[in-house]
């Protein structure tokens, strides 16, 4: 029987709880709610294997980001809308661009796993993160883009492309998350569910404004 409280089960459940403040009757998403739910899925992205880990990597340093700034904006429409009232939400270290990077994050992992459901366990997840990171990223310095890759995260295509190769087997990861393929289904429907509702209000409180639609557009 899987594990209730695995890495998949606690990262569905962790965007579960930021989609319900989305969807209250007071629409919001507290800074501190982002960080614990970053934290979790760090641990989650750490059993997809070594591809999937280059972005782990990536989100540990927008969780270390968002971490500094709980004590200065309680919700991360205050965060964006006094940002760019200031005038330095489009600057490279902002934490508005911070937000945006970590909100692509989140929907390469939703993209991947829509793809486990549509194809199930025995398509090759290196197909699935290759499909799903053009899908995501591709519009902003694409796949074949060197100088743009290593700027998502920090190494190059070559290495890239020789960790793909190393990826576990599926096998291996559902053995390490204790769960089955049927299992799985659960949480990583709950997942995508909940990350569509948290990625819709986040797209929109930067369409609420011209410079925050031109956020959405930049690396």
């Amino acid at each position: 029987m899987a594990a209730r409280d695995n890495p998949l089960r606690k990262s569905a459940d962790s965007i579960q709880a930021l989609a319900d403040t989305v969807n209250s009757e007071n629409p919001h998403i507290k800074v501190s709610d982002v960080v614990q739910f970053c934290r979790l899925n760090y641990t989650f992205l750490f059993y997809l294997g070594i591809a999937i880990k280059f972005t782990d990597l990536e989100l540990q340093t927008k969780v270390d980001n968002l971490v500094e700034i709980t004590m200065k904006y309680d919700t991360i429409q205050t965060l964006v809308e006094t940002e760019i009232k200031n005038g330095f939400a489009k600057d490279n270290s902002s934490h508005c661009r911070n937000l945006v990077r970590l909100k692509r994050i989140i929907n390469l992992v939703r993209e991947v796993m829509e793809r486990i459901l549509e194809h199930g366990w025995r398509k090759s997840l290196v197909e699935i993160f290759v499909v799903a990171y053009e899908q995501v990223f591709a519009p902003y310095h694409g796949w074949n883009s060197s100088d743009g890759f290593i700027l998502s995260i920090g190494l190059s295509v070559k290495d890239v492309i020789a960790a793909l190769e190393r990826l576990p087997s599926n096998d291996l990861i559902l053995q390490l998350l204790n769960e089955d393929e049927e299992s799985a289904k659960e949480p990583i429907q709950k997942y995508i569910t909940a990350a569509k509702a948290v990625l819709q209000y986040v797209d929109n409180l930067f369409l609420s404004s011209e410079t925050g639609a031109e956020l959405l557009r930049l690396i």
